[in-house]
């Protein structure tokens, strides 16, 4: 295996400024200190440029744009892992849909692309375990136990979490349903507790706005493999109102706010390039 890397999600920050892609710029950034590394949105990807990288190693991000064809030819010829940032061994990604988050075998989905993974980068031990639940490979699935901020954006939720507090709730806009909009108005609402919903698609203005309040209240349907936006207000010092679907309050270290957290986030970052190293070198 030569020094190359292979980065590959359906998506990257050109594209739009989301979680996932903000997370996987990092990966970019800290592999490409060690290694060799090339991006390439799923969607681009064709026989010539695999048969031409057997000897890299792919860390596959989102890939629901990867041509079928594609796919199994990474998976039979190419040594592989998937970072995951949701649950794609089901169509609509959404486990919770389901008791105890376990979905009928005859909904599985994408199960032999996990089982011949080298391994499997799930963010928290709570993702990790409804991985392991439906899969059942334990040994394939490794939980990082945590997320991907660039040193300019820690550096700027340590500042923001010194401004001073509203006495109002925050309720981060979506347009997706799962993310718990819609009920977490009615928690609001029910409590008597002031709020606002608020958003704004720059990132760096959305964390400024963020921050004046007191507290942010999310309450998703879907399980949140870590979730950046809870993390995000507890490092700006934010008190949290949510439910039991955050994958990062599982964590031993959910127990930090302000510029601790924001420390254990930093370590965190440099400890990414070593973690994914290891696994590389990981024969097993």
């Amino acid at each position: 295996m030569n020094d190359k890397v292979i980065l590959i999600s359906d998506f990257f920050i050109d594209d739009f400024v989301g979680g996932a892609a903000l997370n996987d710029e990092e990966i970019y950034r800290l592999l490409s200190e060690r290694f060799d590394v090339q991006k390439i949105k799923s969607r681009y990807l064709y026989e010539g440029f695999i048969q031409e990288n057997l000897d890299s190693f792919f860390v596959i991000s989102n890939f629901f744009g990867v041509n079928p064809f594609i796919r199994d030819l990474i998976q039979s010829k190419c040594k592989y892992i998937l970072y995951c940032h949701d649950y794609k061994f089901v169509q609509h990604t959404n486990p919770a849909a389901y008791p105890n988050f376990l979905v009928p075998t005859n909904e599985l989905i994408n199960v032999n692309f996990h089982r011949d993974a080298h391994r499997i980068i799930c963010q928290t031990q709570f993702q990790k375990d409804i991985y392991d639940r439906n899969l059942k490979f334990p040994e394939k699935t490794v939980s990082f136990s945590g997320n991907l901020w660039s040193e300019e954006d820690l550096k700027r939720l340590g500042n923001l979490s010194e401004v001073e507090k509203n006495d109002k709730c925050a309720i981060v806009d979506s347009k997706y349903p799962q993310k718990g909009v819609k009920e977490s108005v009615q928690y609001c609402e029910d409590n008597n507790l002031a709020y606002d919903i608020i958003g704004d698609p720059e990132y760096s203005k959305f964390l400024e706005l963020l921050s004046v309040y007191s507290t942010l209240v999310f309450h998703p349907s879907t399980p949140e493999t870590c979730c950046r936006v809870v993390l995000e207000a507890k490092m700006m010092d934010l008190k949290i109102i949510t439910n039991k679907l955050i994958g990062a309050s599982y964590e031993d270290w959910y127990n930090l706010n302000g510029i601790d957290l924001v420390d254990h986030m930093i370590n965190k970052r440099e400890t990414f390039a070593d973690f994914i190293s290891e696994i590389r070198r990981d024969e097993s």
